[in-house]
Order: structure tokens, then sequence, then C-alpha cells
């Protein structure tokens, strides 16, 4: 086992466990924004940047983009059919929103500037017409295996993720690097254990710090290429927390 993988197994089980209990402690609403952060996103775009090198990792920015809209129809779709359907049928449906818009991503040669605009606009319009929810939160006891199962699940979506790098190349490594891992966590078991509007809840706060997430992205292409690796994905979560700080007031 190579260091850089036992590294992956080592350290997202914790990040999992940490924004679950940020829900538990704060509410979906304040939780869903914490989880909202780059954390799945981040090491895998950082382990990329290690493995294959900045500038592989600064070159699939442009699909990564593309692939962040995916995310947001993702949660955009959860939402609207979360008080119709169990959670199963539900996150096939919101996946099969991401890979419509993978699929149409293909072959599209995309500037930063574009891909940008579009995150932006995507973004703003889907928090506007977001469904909003019907009910109060209300915390309900988790059972013991909850946390353990999220972080089984997540750890495995980023090791293959990373691992099959080689094989993607850079355009499916970008369009997968926002893939909703931590989304679709987050969405399943709040779905599942709590109901939809607890999922509602906790998707709007992660789609707040979407804002942060495209400028990561963006300083990934400019920053990444520039410096060493390990100081410039430090300097790009620091700006990540500015930036999704000023949306910190939106939520719901």
């Amino acid at each position: 086992m190579s260091d850089l993988l036992l590294t992956k197994i080592m350290l997202m089980p914790p990040l999992i466990a940490g924004v679950t209990l940020a829900v538990r402690k704060w509410g979906e609403g304040l939780g869903g924004w914490i989880g909202g952060f780059p954390w799945v996103a981040g090491p895998i775009s950082f382990f990329i940047a290690l493995e294959h090198g900045a500038a592989f990792a600064a070159s699939t920015i442009p699909s990564a983009l593309l692939g962040s809209v995916g995310t947001m129809l993702f949660a955009l779709v959860y939402a609207v059919l979360s008080s119709r359907l169990h959670w199963l049928p539900t996150v096939l449906l919101s996946y099969g929103a991401f890979f419509v818009v993978a699929m149409l991503s293909l072959g599209r040669d995309i500037s930063l500037t574009a891909g940008v605009g579009i995150n932006l606009l995507v973004l703003t319009l889907v928090l506007y017409f977001f469904p909003k929810p019907k009910t109060k939160g209300d915390f309900k006891k988790q059972p013991s295996w909850d946390i353990p199962l999220r972080m089984l699940v997540a750890t495995l979506f980023v090791v293959i993720l990373t691992q099959a790098a080689d094989y993607l190349g850079p355009t499916w490594s970008g369009i997968l690097t926002p893939f909703p891992i931590m989304t679709s966590t987050l969405a399943v078991f709040t779905h599942s254990q709590q109901g939809s509007d607890a999922a509602i809840r906790i998707l709007y706060g992660l789609l707040l710090a979407g804002y942060g997430f495209v400028a990561f992205l963006v300083g990934v292409a400019w920053l990444v290429p520039q410096m060493p690796i390990a100081a410039a994905y430090g300097i790009l979560t620091i700006s990540t927390m500015v930036v999704n700080g000023i949306t910190i007031k939106m939520i719901r």
C-alpha cells in the first residue's frame, strides 16, 4: 500500500465524521454549509496534483467547473423529488442528472472565465428556485452505525476516483472531482432518517458553500502550477473559508 493511498484512507473518515457531528450540533442548515466546503473535492484535487503533477491538476479545472454544475443540479433534483420518493430512487435519479451534465460536457472546450460564469449563474438560479422546507428541524437520535457507515462510503468514493485518474485522464478526472460524494452522503442519510424537509435544509446549506467552491477551483488553476503544492492548497483552503463566510447569513 502506497503512502498516498494510506493517507487517503486515514484522512477521509475524520472529515466525514466531523461534518456529521457539525450537522447534529448546529442543525441541517449550518451543518450543510460546513459540509459544502471542499472537504472531498479538495483532497481529490490535492492527491491528483501530488500523483500526477500540478499541470495535470490545473488542466482538470475547466472540466471540474462543468462537473460542478452537475452537482448543483443533483442537489436541486434531490430536493424536488425527496418529498415524493424514497431515498433510493431519489438519489439514483439525482445521480442521473449529474451524469447527464457530465456526458454533455465531454468534448467541450470551455475557458476558465466561461466556466466560472456558468457556475455562478446556475448556482444563483438554483438557490433562488430551491424548494423551501415545510416543517422546522427536529433532532432525532441516530443509530450507532450511522457515522462509521458514512465514513466508509465517502472514503471508498475518494479512493476509487483518485486511483482511477490514470485511466480517466484530465477531462473525466476534472468532471468527477466535484462528484457529489459529500452531498449525496449527507442527503441520503438525512433523508432516510429525518425526512425530506431535513434533506432540503442540508442541501440548501451545501449549495450556499458553492461560491467558495468555485473560488477554490479557480485557485487550483491559477496557484497550484505557480508554487509548492501543499502551500497552494493551504492558501486555497483559507480563501474558500473567507468567501463562504459571506454566505453564512443566507442559511435558512
